[in-house]
């Protein structure tokens, strides 16, 4: 499947490759003592380009884009970006804490919240949870991951219905979707009907994925850059995949992959691709689950 991916977008896949391998070895230039820069922003470069090397190599090697994608979510992580949980919860649940969760998930839901909430141990959230894009990310995280770990779901849904960010506007991730569309699957997999959920899910994936096929259509046109692969879009688009990652998680991989499969149909050619590529992950990680460790 992924050789049909790289004739829809013309792409060669030495050319894909070699992509990887730069921002691969890009993230490993800008850690090492030779690059001459330190602290937090060798660390935001190297888990920007590490995401960058993996929605490339989403389109010739599924497990080495986990296993990328793994890596660079540690980083944002650690650096209390809610956009690392989020990706962690995609491709690497096993390495989250459930009391940081249930602790950052307190103090953001606490002014939406009548009584008093306890901490498992109080402490001050992150300074990138202050902004609103992270803190979409989190909770997307926060709701798929509810049951698996046992998070206060009356909370998580307390601070998704209550919260002004639901009705948010400022655009997230390459495709710049509003606000609102993160929102609003968060709330679907807080939904107490998984076959609700799958469907709301999947309609905003397809929404999404209309906004790829834009994207791509334009980005394509600049013949120069885009055969040398280097125009200024992702190529893979990542919310997509963990989204779908995470909604395979919360609500299962059989019910997910037959409705992703009946919208693909619907799609133009370059329209499925994201949801096509989501699939090929999810069939990877099901063949080897510890891939990403």
């Amino acid at each position: 499947m992924a050789l049909r991916h790289l004739e829809t977008l013309q792409l060669e896949p030495d050319r894909v490759e070699k992509a990887v391998d730069f921002f691969e070895a890009y993230a490993s230039f800008i850690q090492s003592p030779s690059s001459g820069i330190t602290g937090e922003s060798a660390l935001v470069d190297a888990a920007s380009s590490l995401r960058a090397a993996g929605q490339w190599a989403m389109l010739i090697n599924p497990q080495r884009a986990m296993t990328l994608f793994t890596t660079s979510a540690r980083i944002w992580h650690r650096l209390g970006y809610g956009f690392g949980t989020y990706l962690l919860a995609a491709f690497a649940p096993d390495q989250l804490n459930r009391y940081e969760m249930i602790n950052q998930l307190t103090a953001l839901a606490q002014p939406y919240v009548r009584r008093q909430l306890a901490f498992t141990e109080r402490q001050e959230l992150p300074e990138p949870l202050l902004h609103p894009q992270q803190q979409v990310y989190l909770l997307l995280a926060e709701a798929g991951m509810s049951r698996q770990m046992e998070l206060p779901v009356d909370v998580l849904q307390t601070f998704a219905d209550q919260s002004p960010h639901r009705r948010g506007v400022v655009p997230i991730g390459s495709l710049g979707t509003p606000m609102r569309v993160y929102w609003d699957i968060s709330r679907h997999l807080l939904e107490s009907s998984d076959e609700r959920a799958a469907v709301g899910v999947v309609r905003d994936i397809a929404g999404m994925s209309r906004s790829y096929a834009e994207k791509i259509d334009s980005a394509m046109v600049n013949q120069k850059l885009w055969f040398n692969a280097a125009a200024p879009v992702d190529v893979g688009d990542v919310d997509i995949s963990a989204i779908t990652m995470i909604a395979v998680r919360r609500l299962g991989f059989d019910r997910m992959r037959a409705r992703l499969r009946s919208t693909a149909s619907n799609l133009s050619s370059v329209a499925r691709i994201p949801v096509e590529l989501a699939i090929e992950m999810i069939q990877a990680y099901r063949a080897d689950p510890e891939s990403t460790s």
